[in-house]
């Protein structure tokens, strides 16, 4: 089992993935450290795995207004973080 994992999720009403950020293995837990202002309000909590982050971090999505959503998918693509194969790459190395 692996200690740092990578969090990306996709919205189910937008075509791309969005690096939430990293868990980090923190004794018997993992802490999440945010990649973007969407998700700085999840930075340093505890998740009991790499999944229940993930699972935080597309709630998190899922609650945003349509505005907000839209903006971080711009930013994301801004990023230069919306390669879907490469975004495959990481979902798998984190499962």
């Amino acid at each position: 089992m692996f200690d740092n994992y990578i969090i990306e999720v996709r919205p189910p009403t937008a075509d791309v993935t969005l690096q939430a950020g990293i868990v980090v293995r923190d004794g018997r837990n993992f802490r999440f450290f945010a990649a973007s202002q969407i998700f700085e309000p999840m930075e340093a909590q505890r998740f009991d795995s790499p999944r229940t982050a993930e699972q935080a971090a597309l709630r998190r999505l899922t609650n945003l207004t349509s505005r907000r959503l839209a903006a971080a998918v711009e930013a994301n693509a801004a990023s230069g973080n919306d390669d879907p194969q490469e975004a495959q790459m990481h979902r798998s190395a984190s499962a």
